[in-house]
């Protein structure tokens, strides 16, 4: 089982963001103002337009877009975010680069680290977590218990859900 692909490795140069830390006493947060996670998530996906097919880059803005919009409008309960149809090929490459700008999002950060937890679901975590293998293992069957706790419960209310129809 691989450990995880290194985001960081590569976001450009010009976007590498960590946790500022001044390298002097003169030297102050406040002179280097730092990208949001907004700024930083714009600014992959701009890097990403050079690099990654056009198909697939076209693919990956519609489910940024499609997730942010989400969010920012309340769901009803006849259309929650989970069940939004999207017409998408989610290939490996796309879907890594959605995690990785999702985590961009969630941490404002850019150190992130793409892992397969072990049932076949990857997912982004920072880089502090992929580098210890011991706390990376129980995050792996954490999320390995939670994805068999949400199955059920899909079947269950889709269950319910074919009954009422």
């Amino acid at each position: 089982m691989a450990a995880g692909r290194r985001v960081a490795s590569t976001v450009h140069p010009a976007i590498r963001h960590e946790s500022h830390r001044p390298s002097s006493d003169h030297e102050s947060a406040a002179t280097t103002p730092e990208p949001g996670a907004h700024e930083l998530a714009r600014l992959y996906l701009d890097a990403l337009e050079d690099v990654m097919q056009p198909e697939e880059y076209a693919d990956l803005r519609t489910l940024v877009l499609t997730l942010i919009g989400a969010m920012t409008e309340p769901a009803g309960p006849d259309d929650p975010p989970s069940r939004v149809r999207l017409d998408v090929d989610l290939t490996p490459a796309v879907h890594d680069e959605w995690l990785t700008v999702m985590g961009i999002l969630g941490s404002g950060r850019t150190d992130q680290t793409i892992v397969d937890v072990g049932d076949g679901t990857r997912t982004v975590v920072d880089s502090g977590l992929a580098a210890d293998p011991e706390a990376l293992a129980a995050f792996r069957a954490e999320v390995r218990e939670r994805n068999r706790i949400r199955g059920q419960e899909r079947e269950f209310l889709d269950g319910i859900e074919a009954g009422l129809s």
